[in-house]
């Protein structure tokens, strides 16, 4: 089941292929892929101050779904741990032991990414739990909020929260007034009604909230209603302003869960779904699109037909009916038109309680004075999204460990479009320009647009649209450059925003602009920054035990033979959610359907083990071939993380399989 982009089934199958492409076609970089009552808000109850207990919410905007808290004392002792957040963002009320501040930590989905959010609360009572919440953490503690969820946290007193929510408040003041909240409004302890859209909520929702490390640990704030972007570091270094949209103000953005309660009631079933007046197209705009994997439909109705169709095939032929919206959260809206163009989430939870990412390029309009589902947000598939990885070689007695990073750039080759162009903002003048994509010469079917690169097979990127070539269809990857060369490319993400602009040409000169749906140009959202290069060890990468290492080690299979492999892994620099396990022989071969592609299999985001059935459909693999086993998944900021395990004693000690 797929929109425009990708779903979490399908994208994580499609990310091992893409990798895998680049992986062959750019061998000698040995890219290792795995082949208070602010706001009119209904305040959250809170307890008597001698009740010794702690409640609040957990939201984003929208309420965290399948949410799990954790609660700290301050020496670190577990207070609670695994207590379930309702689907309205809410969680019981957790009875305090030892001395505070107490630390929480919140873990779950927010919209179709899982994340863990975190707060301290320096006294019993009220303890939301949010993006702004986390930032006040960094900003207290030095550090990322996960490196301090562990023993005692020194740093985390109560002169410094209170000097991160003045830091916060300061830098928030004009969103702060435009939602209602007062210039002294706490972000811990004020009142929050998760997915109500107003007061605390609607500040959520406005605001893009990104923790990462340069360095000194910082925050970044993007304008989802706007165009601001602001980066702040624990040393009170501030890049950027945030400002308030006058047009913002009037969006109605409580009034999208009507949209949400009718999109849900319409997939009672085919008939529900199909009927004109209460169905899906009663609630779909009448000028949408639908981009799917390069079948279009145009118009409310045949948007509207189309989906229904999608829900009642699902994923491998299972139908999703009597799954639910899960209240979207906001991406960036385009307020420069007649009407509102607002990327939203849209994440469906079945009857079995699974939850579904219909496709992350899918939008909302205004139309009639109501809230409209617009489809795909652009009459051509666009994809920007970030990757890291991570390859540690087990075979030898010292590990060699290899880390890369990339972006990547997925521009539907549709007809009559020669040339793309992305540019990135920077927080010093004009844009600067990333990469080019071009037709790949002689190729059938060709998907997306290919990177132009200098030559050859060179992973270097061309930015002479008049020099270079392509390497193989559908390339997508912007390989960024090891140690501290390619982080210039990074740090413009995150002082002048996190966004691309596309623009589209019809020759291969790039100079004629090509026009789908009145424009040539696209503002992109850019899905997660790869890390900076001094960080790139201290990401949730995923730590295979010993016995998960000895297997691979001794792994073998006969010719057309099966087998299985278990392992388990931990996650010593922090949590993230896991998706996809898969095993290989050769790494030429490891994409879906290659013959080096061992076996594969879907996690659920809390997976700690798994064991892997295995299907080798080449020549018989001995204990002393090259093998590969890889774990992935998105981090809390969108990164695509995969951890490659691999094994090849042939080989020379010190270097990386290249098998």
């Amino acid at each position: 089941m797929k929109a425009q982009a990708h779903t979490v089934h399908l994208m994580y199958a499609r990310h091992s292929l893409r990798a895998t492409a680049l992986a062959c076609a750019a061998a000698a970089a040995l890219v290792a892929s795995g082949c208070g009552g602010d706001g009119g808000d209904t305040p959250t109850p809170t307890p008597a101050p001698t009740s010794r207990t702690l409640s609040g919410a957990v939201a984003v905007g929208a309420p965290m779904s399948d949410g799990r808290l954790r609660v700290l004392d301050a020496d670190g002792n577990v207070v609670a741990s695994d207590v379930t957040v309702a689907e309205d963002g809410s969680y019981p009320a957790v009875t305090l032991t030892g001395n505070g501040p107490w630390r929480l930590e919140a873990c779950g989905h927010a919209g179709a990414e899982y994340r863990c959010l975190y707060a301290v609360a320096a006294a019993p009572g009220t303890a939301q739990v949010t993006p702004l919440t986390s930032a006040a953490v960094l900003l207290a503690g030095q550090a990322r909020p996960e490196a301090l969820m562990n023993g005692a946290a020194a740093t985390l007193t109560g002169a410094s929260l209170a000097q991160a929510q003045a830091q916060l408040r300061t830098s928030l003041g004009a969103l702060l007034t435009a939602n209602g909240l007062s210039a002294d409004f706490d972000f811990t302890a004020g009142a929050l009604a998760a997915g109500s859209r107003s007061g605390y909520d609607g500040l959520l929702d406005a605001l893009g909230v990104n923790l990462g490390q340069d360095g000194r640990p910082f925050v970044q704030f993007t304008q989802r209603l706007g165009g601001g972007n602001l980066f702040l570091d624990a040393d009170g270094t501030r890049i950027g302003a945030l400002s308030a949209d006058a047009t913002a103000a009037s969006l109605d953005l409580p009034g999208l869960q009507a949209m949400v309660s009718r999109f849900s009631a319409a997939l009672a079933g085919a008939a529900a779904c199909a009927q004109p007046a209460t169905g899906l197209r009663s609630i779909v705009a009448d000028t949408a699109t639908l981009r799917m994997e390069g079948n279009a439909a145009s118009g409310g109705d045949d948007v509207a037909a189309a989906l229904c169709a999608m829900f009642g095939h699902g994923d491998s032929g299972h139908a999703v009916w009597g799954a639910t919206l899960q209240s979207p959260a906001l991406q960036d809206c385009d307020l420069s038109g007649a009407a509102p163009v607002c990327g939203i989430s849209m994440v469906l939870r079945d009857t079995q309680g699974q939850l579904h990412d219909v496709g992350d390029g899918m939008a909302v309009t205004r139309q009639g004075g109501a809230w409209r589902l617009m489809g795909s947000r652009w009459p051509l598939e666009l994809h920007a999204s970030a990757e890291a990885q991570r390859t540690v070689r087990i075979d030898g007695t010292t590990p060699a460990v290899q880390f890369d990073r990339a972006l990547s750039f997925e521009i539907e080759a549709v007809p009559g479009l020669a040339c793309a162009k992305v540019e990135q903002p920077t927080n010093f003048g004009g844009p600067v320009t990333v990469a080019y994509y071009k037709r790949h010469p002689g190729a059938a079917q060709q998907r997306s647009l290919s990177l132009w690169t200098t030559g050859g097979m060179s992973a270097t990127v061309s930015l002479d649209p008049a020099t270079g070539t392509t390497r193989q269809a559908d390339d997508a990857w912007v390989l960024l450059p090891a140690d501290t060369a390619g982080d210039a490319t990074i740090r413009n993400f995150f002082h002048g925003g996190r966004n691309v602009t596309i623009s589209l040409y019809a020759d291969e000169a790039c100079t004629t602009p090509f026009s789908m749906g009145g424009r040539s140009s696209f503002r992109l959202p850019v899905v997660g920054v790869p890390p900076i290069w001094s960080s790139m060890e201290t990401q949730p990468w995923a730590e295979l035990d010993a016995a998960g290492k000895a297997a691979l080690r001794a792994l073998s299979l006969a010719g057309n033979g099966s087998g299985s492999i278990s392992a388990a892994w931990t996650f010593p620099n922090g949590p993230q959610g896991m998706s996809q396990i898969f095993a290989c022989s050769r790494r030429a071969t490891c994409g879906q359907g290659g013959d080096g592609r061992l076996g594969e299999a879907d996690l659920d985001v809390r997976a700690r083990s798994a064991t892997l059935a295995l299907r080798n459909q080449g020549a018989a693999i001995a204990a002393d071939s090259s093998k590969l086993l890889g774990v992935f998944g998105r981090n809390g900021d969108g990164v695509n993380l995969q951890t490659n395990y691999t094994s090849c004693p042939a080989t020379p000690a010190g270097q990386q399989c290249l098998d």
